[in-house]
């Protein structure tokens, strides 16, 4: 069995089985650490916009992305992104005022793999729910 190093860092990996003695053949399986997920701290309504606040996580992560929708189900939901790690929150405007929005935050983290820039995300937080003021 062969694999690659530095399996406990976010990324995509691959484990390659070679079989021996009465059986022959390879298998290659592949799997991705993905970074940690974080959970909405705070959400703020003002004016046709929201505040959210999220907890901080600086490691093995590059950035955030802040979902929102009027839809609990986020269809035609809009994804902004935060490119720092250090950023915890995101004011959002440009809303309906009286209007309730769904919110989620998820982390992601940037990694080279074959040369190719791509992102893996961890899984979205538990959404919470806003409602702009007039």
């Amino acid at each position: 069995m062969s694999y690659a190093k530095g399996r406990k860092y976010v990324g995509k990996y691959a484990v390659k089985i070679t079989f021996k003695g009465k059986y022959s053949g390879t298998k290659t399986l592949y799997f991705t650490i993905k970074p940690k997920a974080t959970s909405i701290s705070s959400l703020k309504a003002g004016s046709k916009k929201f505040t959210v606040k999220w907890k901080k996580q600086a490691t093995q992560t590059t950035g955030y992305q802040v979902q929102y929708s009027a839809s609990s189900k986020f269809s035609k939901a809009k994804t902004v992104t935060v490119g720092k790690n250090t950023t915890v929150s995101k004011k959002i405007s440009k809303l309906s005022g009286k209007k309730k929005y769904y919110v989620r935050v998820r982390t992601y983290k940037t990694v080279k793999i074959n040369g190719k820039s791509i992102r893996i995300y961890s899984g979205w937080s538990k959404a919470k729910t806003v409602t702009t003021k007039k």
